[in-house]
């Protein structure tokens, strides 16, 4: 049998002794894990199996998206380093775009998916970052936004020429 010391100094715990044999050829203490806890491979090959075909069938949590670019302007001139972000009017998540130097952007829904859900959309555009900053725009384009779009199938070209009068 194998003593195992605990914490406290001059008290040893017998702990475990039924998982432990005696090598027959030698006198170390050798672990051995009772019968009860030893289980086959297969028992994990089946559910592992099922998990990893089944797991390319079942259907997206994505939505169905479409793609959406387009300018942004404000008073006939491009307007650089907006944030675009669409929300949608019902259940979802929120894409976003910057602007290039040309006024031009693109929505991502997440990282690398472009796109946008389906549907209606209230949308928002601010030049300040995370607002901090001097914002360029009226507030009916950020915080009490009046722009609205609409996502469809496929590719969707949506242009806002905003006026900061």
């Amino acid at each position: 049998m194998a003593l195992h010391y605990s914490a406290r100094p001059r008290r040893a715990v017998l702990r475990f002794a039924h998982r432990l044999t005696v090598g027959a050829d030698s006198p170390e203490v050798v672990a051995k894990p009772p019968e009860r806890y030893a289980k086959p491979l297969g028992c994990y090959a089946l559910p592992l199996a099922v998990a990893c075909l089944t797991a390319g069938c079942r259907p997206s949590d994505r939505p169905p998206l479409g793609r959406v670019e387009g300018t942004v302007t404000l008073d006939g001139a491009p307007l650089p380093a907006a944030l675009v972000v669409f929300t949608p009017r019902g259940p979802g998540r929120s894409s976003r775009g910057t602007t290039d130097a040309a006024g031009r952007y693109e929505l991502s829904y997440l990282r690398d998916i472009l796109g946008a859900n389906r549907g209606g959309h209230d949308v928002q555009i601010t030049t300040s970052e995370d607002g901090i900053g001097r914002e360029r725009l009226p507030v009916r384009y950020h915080a009490q936004s009046e722009l609205r779009a609409e996502v469809e199938a496929g590719s969707n070209t949506i242009d806002f020429p905003l006026e900061s009068r």
